[in-house]
């Protein structure tokens, strides 16, 4: 119950704060009835039914335009409410409309019904059938019920999130957004438990520019590893694909529905490494290059591509990690490989490849400083100088800074990153196989996979930022085989003619963030920032599972 409570605290809160800046279409004033919603559960709940009706209040109030009228502001109706006694309500107070709903508490899940009428005409405007699971979900359910009655009912556009009845998430369309130059620091604006796209106050340097807000998907049994983002099938809208071991997802959400466009399923054999995504071959239609590996630790990577009908393999068991990176002065998405090798990981440096006759070949050779890997580096004018330079994560995990010729120009004070995506050598797989008198018959030389490294003028002050995620690893690193992680967060450096300090950095998130990319997820136009949420990993005490696709972006 603690928990119930400390929600609605907070988000009463926010929404006080952010209510009286909406706007509205309408001429006169609405009056609203809210009546108590209906509590079915084993405890009493009472307190949650007046969260609720404080909640709506707060987010349907808009001075001169929308008043809400009943006793504290949470209606006067006894006993339980169906549609004939909330009409009468209505009639009797003079509202225009009347709102009402019942929640039924099972366990840790939590289901909610409600409805919002019009009193005259007697028909209803808005109804929600909602199901979550976990409690913490009951703000997402209100919060997408006030959404729909702001827009549908109001006119009004809000920042909240709607929900569909199956695993996919709907989502309002933030109205007045701009470009990626509005991101701000989402310290302290996303519910742990409700996952619901909110408000903050809180910028980067009090500018005065919109607050940012997060939006989180509906949870996906399964860990998710990786993630890109990019306009596969050529109609202009981006697709999110993202990938777990076995298992690639694409899904589009456009006109606020997240939605599943196709699933591909995988060999139980085959692990997936890495998604990328861009048009390398230049048909207008982004190609999704698939880094996989066998049971043995072979790279046996593919590419599909959109042939107007469905996705289809055009290029197979290729030898090649692929990453793409985003470099402006190259020409934009370049795409990028390295060998598998067999007593070691990788075999020979890292290549540009391009589409030449039908294949995917190695038309340049990059130069990288020793011990960076593919995965990785990127390049950037990260000194604002006009001169790129190379970034790179180290064997341990720190983020180095190198000259156009290689050499280590700052190397950070601590690690970044962490991930649990591993890759070992296909020679000591193969040995271990024969060797069986090891309880645990694997290769003890386990490289953890570098997170990426993404270069961009985050907050539009004309000037490149790097942006890195830290997984915090509860082992302290002392288990070499082994990692741990129960939080993440993101931390933005800039240079300060000394090194990259940090500018801003996020809240941690519980779990860890397996994978992150800046793309256009919601179709709106600009770039988001886009990541996967692993709350649950296999093999843990709390269960099986569970993975988030998220997004922060601004007002």
């Amino acid at each position: 119950m603690k928990l119930f409570r400390n929600i609605f605290m907070t988000l009463a809160v926010v929404l006080l704060l952010s209510g009286s800046n909406l706007a509205v279409s309408a001429d006169k004033i609405s009056k609203v009835l809210v009546l108590p919603f209906n509590i079915h559960s084993e405890k009493d709940l009472s307190f949650l039914q007046r969260g609720i009706g404080e909640m709506l209040s707060t987010r349907l109030t808009l001075e001169n335009k929308v008043m809400i009228i009943g006793k504290d502001g949470t209606g006067t109706a006894a006993g339980k409410t169906d549609e004939k006694t909330a009409l009468a309500a209505g009639e009797k107070t003079g509202a225009d409309y009347v709102l009402f709903g019942s929640l039924t508490v099972f366990g840790e899940s939590i289901s909610t019904d409600a409805k919002f009428y019009d009193v005259q005409k007697k028909s209803p405007l808005v109804v929600i059938n909602e199901f979550g699971s976990s409690q913490g979900d009951v703000i997402y359910h209100i919060n997408v019920f006030a959404a729909k009655i702001n827009e549908t009912v109001f006119g009004r556009k809000t920042i909240s999130s709607q929900a569909p009845a199956k695993q996919v998430v709907q989502q309002q369309p933030s109205g007045g957004e701009q470009g990626l130059d509005s991101r701000k620091n989402p310290e302290d604006v996303w519910s742990k438990q409700s996952g619901i796209k909110m408000a903050s106050d809180e910028v980067f340097s009090g500018s005065g520019e919109p607050a940012v807000v997060l939006w989180k998907s509906k949870k996906f049994e399964t860990k998710l590893k990786s993630l890109a983002i990019g306009d596969t099938d050529g109609d202009g809208k981006m697709e999110t694909i993202f990938a777990d071991d076995h298992n690639i997802f694409i899904y589009r959400q456009t006109a606020g529905k997240f939605e599943k466009i196709k699933e591909v399923a995988g060999k139980t054999y085959e692990f997936y490494k890495g998604i990328d995504v861009a048009d390398i071959n230049g048909n207008k239609k982004a190609e999704i290059f698939v880094t996989a590996i066998n049971d043995s630790g072979r790279v046996i990577s593919f590419v599909l591509e959109w042939d107007g009908n469905d996705y289809k393999i055009i290029a197979d068991n290729e030898d090649w990690h692929y990453r793409v990176l985003d470099i402006p002065v190259r020409g934009g998405k370049i795409l990028f490989g390295q060998k598998g090798g067999n007593a070691n990981i990788f075999s020979g440096n890292v290549h540009e490849l391009k589409w030449v006759h039908g294949y995917y070949i190695s038309t340049n050779k990059e130069i990288l400083p020793k011990g960076l890997n593919v995965y990785g580096f990127n390049y950037g004018d990260v000194l604002n100088s006009g001169q790129e330079m190379i970034l790179g994560f180290n064997t341990n995990e720190y983020l180095g800074l190198f000259n156009a010729n290689g050499n280590e120009e700052w190397i950070s004070s601590e690690p970044y990153g962490g991930s649990n995506s591993y890759l070992e050598p296909p020679a000591e797989i193969e040995a271990a196989k024969k060797t069986r008198t090891d309880p645990d018959p694997r290769p003890q030389n386990r490289l953890y996979l570098p997170q990426r490294i993404l270069v961009n003028d985050l907050d539009n002050d004309k000037k490149k930022e790097v942006l890195v995620v830290k997984n915090i690893d509860t082992s302290g690193g002392i288990l070499s085989r082994v990692r741990i992680f129960k939080s993440g967060y993101f931390e933005c450096l800039s240079w300060d003619n000394v090194g990259l300090s940090p500018k801003w950095k996020t809240r941690k998130f519980s779990g860890y963030i397996s994978d992150y990319t800046l793309g256009d997820i919601d179709n709106d136009g600009k770039d988001e920032l886009v990541f996967l949420l692993v709350t649950q990993a296999g093999g843990s005490t709390l269960g099986a599972d569970r993975s988030f696709v998220v997004s922060w972006d601004a007002k």
